[in-house]
């Protein structure tokens, strides 16, 4: 009789273990302290940030990371199931921080996340982070004034890229249009700027990827995009400057570009060479025209002398 009861009371047992480890789990006392981050980053990006900061050794500790829109559980450092999300994903000790590492990263990644670490049952901290993930990386933004040339970089290094890689973009709102696509607004009627010819018209792309803009107008002023490959691109903003009426030289906008920074002290270095050329120049001449000086007036000098020291028997037989 009490042997055809056992199975069921193992049953009964394991079940009841159940249950603990359930009431366990659900006992797990809520998160004390709460930080918030927002952090950017570009696709392709590696990202890392801090859950807390313990003197606990990691091994001790339950460290879970979970999307929250959708939810969506992503790891918990104490299972070791081989979920896909794992294969970026990590956790690690850096110097009394517990940090996650996301490899990678995707433009899909980004949205709201939310990372709570426990010893035991006590949540030591929680920690509500929104990723915000670009597309492209953000460039320097360029200054032009109208009817100047100006050139628009598509790498942080120039000469990084070959012009047949490179597509360029003009960002009108936040659609992204193709430059020989793109055609401005129309000018109000009481515009003074001239006609000029439509971007795709004065735009080419040069060598090293860049996008060249000849004869600039006030429409082209806009967010340009320069891809390179398909997680490859970048991002710039073209600003364009007004030009008062009769400015004066004080008053002239300078276009902050590379180029006319190295080309304004190519200029200056070349002026400064020239007047140190002059002034040398001059002054060997005054120290040549001073010598030829001193020369003739010591030999007149000579000469004189010469005459005085005759003997007066040799005057008196010429006489």
């Amino acid at each position: 009789m009490m042997g055809s009861f056992q199975p069921s009371n193992f049953q009964l047992l394991y079940l009841l273990i159940a249950a603990l480890l359930d009431c366990n789990m659900a006992t797990q006392r809520p998160c004390k302290q709460v930080h918030r981050l927002n952090i950017n980053y570009v696709q392709g990006d590696n990202m890392s940030f801090s859950c807390l900061t313990t003197t606990h050794p990691l091994e001790s500790l339950t460290v879970k990371l979970r999307r929250t829109d959708p939810i969506k559980d992503i790891l918990m450092y104490s299972d070791t199931s081989p979920a896909s999300e794992h294969q970026r994903w990590s956790v690690r000790n850096d110097a009394g921080n517990v940090t996650l590492d996301l490899k990678n990263i995707s433009f899909s990644d980004k949205g709201r996340y939310e990372c709570q670490v426990y010893k035991d049952l006590d949540c030591l901290n929680a920690t509500l982070l929104n990723l915000r993930v670009r597309e492209c990386k953000i460039l320097d933004s360029v200054h032009a004034t109208s009817d100047s040339s100006v050139l628009l970089p598509c790498s942080e290094h120039p000469l990084q890229h070959n012009a047949g890689q490179v597509t360029w973009e003009i960002i009108i709102g936040h659609k992204p249009t193709k430059i020989d696509e793109y055609r401005p607004p129309n000018k109000p009627s009481n515009s003074t700027e001239r006609d000029t010819r439509p971007l795709y018209e004065r735009a080419r792309i040069i060598g090293n990827g860049s996008l060249l803009i000849r004869d600039a107008v006030n429409t082209d002023g806009s967010w340009y995009q320069c891809r390179v490959s398909e997680k490859t691109c970048y991002e710039v903003k073209l600003v364009m400057k007004e030009i008062t009426d009769a400015p004066t030289s004080a008053d002239i906008p300078v276009v902050q570009t590379e180029g006319n920074i190295d080309s304004s002290a190519a200029v200056t270095t070349d002026l400064t060479a020239v007047v140190m050329v002059t002034i040398v120049s001059l002054c060997v001449l005054i120290a040549l025209i001073i010598c030829v000086s001193l020369y003739i007036r010591k030999r007149k000098q000579n000469i004189n002398s010469q005459r005085l020291d005759v003997p007066l028997y040799s005057v008196v037989q010429r006489s």
